[in-house]
């Protein structure tokens, strides 16, 4: 779902690539679009728009350039120090498919042979100038929200969304947390971010969050202002779902239909039954030891609404993403 914000107050990039910090919350979920009338009238640098997920560490150190740079300490045995945050740090461009369309919600990107997951705000403008904000994300990204605050000394954005990993009892795993930037001639990259561990997968309860943080001060009409970027990626574990199993009811709790679905094959549409008052779905999910655990979802159905049934379904990379499948 996306519903589109419009603000008059003016939008730039962050200024300085380097400077985010992370740290550690519990983030919000859900999504939106971000229009700006008067974004880009100032002078803008690259900025922080989202965060890249990879299973293995992001090496893009030029070590090869750093040591023909320093060629005459190794040929002499001295020390050299492998800095980060050097001229040596290098970039994962992404390429941009924007055949589906102009709008960042259609584009499909890829990190080159990069494997990982990506939640995204890249920025493009309208057919009026207006520099527009929309969150897309992979697959492994669910529930991503958006939320977006003007304030007298400082505007603020922030994309987050959750990471749901297959509690298999196989033990930690580590997940990279990488910065996504969008320079101003619209070129999107990664840098190398930090890896975190979620603990041990043997239940769903363990929960955790990285932020990754950017700041653009500057000055308009005389008074100093403050933009503030922030992507958080939370992770958390989930058994293993096996059944999806959607009963339809009617006002008596009577079920007019039952249907159980393999978790990647439940239809992208659902239409309900004659006499139909509400849905439930039942998850059926499968813990370390075998033993079958059940999670309940009801939707009352309203007439005059788009309503949604949330399905989660495992991905073949240890994942587990939602869909939502529309009733009709």
């Amino acid at each position: 779902m996306r519903d589109k914000i419009k603000n008059n107050e003016r939008t730039s990039a962050l200024k300085g690539i380097a400077g985010f910090a992370v740290i550690l919350f519990t983030g919000l979920l859900g999504g939106c679009t971000l229009a700006n009338p008067d974004a880009g009238a100032k002078e803008s640098e690259d900025r922080l728009i989202g965060a890249f997920i990879t299973s293995e560490h992001l090496d893009l150190y030029d070590m090869d350039r750093y040591l023909n740079d320093h060629a005459s300490q190794v040929i002499n045995g001295d020390s050299i120090t492998v800095g980060r945050g050097s001229k040596y740090e290098g970039k994962l461009v992404a390429t941009v498919d924007k055949e589906a369309g102009e709008s960042a919600s259609q584009w499909k990107i890829s990190f080159g042979d990069t494997e990982g997951e990506y939640i995204l705000l890249p920025l493009t403008r309208d057919e009026e100038g207006n520099e527009i904000a929309e969150n897309i994300c992979s697959a492994g990204i669910s529930a991503p929200y958006l939320n977006y605050s003007v304030a007298d000394e400082e505007d603020s954005r922030e994309v987050s969304g959750t990471v749901y990993e297959i509690a298999d009892g196989k033990g930690d795993s580590t997940y990279y947390v990488n910065p996504v930037y969008q320079s101003e001639n619209g070129e999107i990259y990664a840098l190398t971010g930090n890896g975190y561990s979620n603990g041990s997968s043997d239940s769903e309860e363990n929960t955790m969050s990285a932020t990754l943080t950017a700041e653009n001060t500057f000055t308009e009409n005389g008074k100093s202002r403050k933009e503030v970027d922030k992507v958080t990626v939370q992770f958390a574990f989930m058994y293993r779902p096996v059944d999806t199993i959607v009963y339809q009811m009617n006002a008596a709790n009577q079920i007019l239909k039952k249907v159980i679905y393999d978790p990647t094959s439940v239809p992208d549409t659902i239409k309900p039954e004659n006499g139909a008052a509400y849905i439930l779905v039942e998850t059926r999910k499968k813990d370390p030891s075998g033993k079958l655990v059940s999670s309940r979802t009801l939707l009352d159905l309203k007439e005059e609404e788009d309503q949604y049934l949330e399905i989660w379904y495992p991905l073949e990379n240890g994942l587990i993403s939602r869909k939502d499948v529309k009733v009709q």
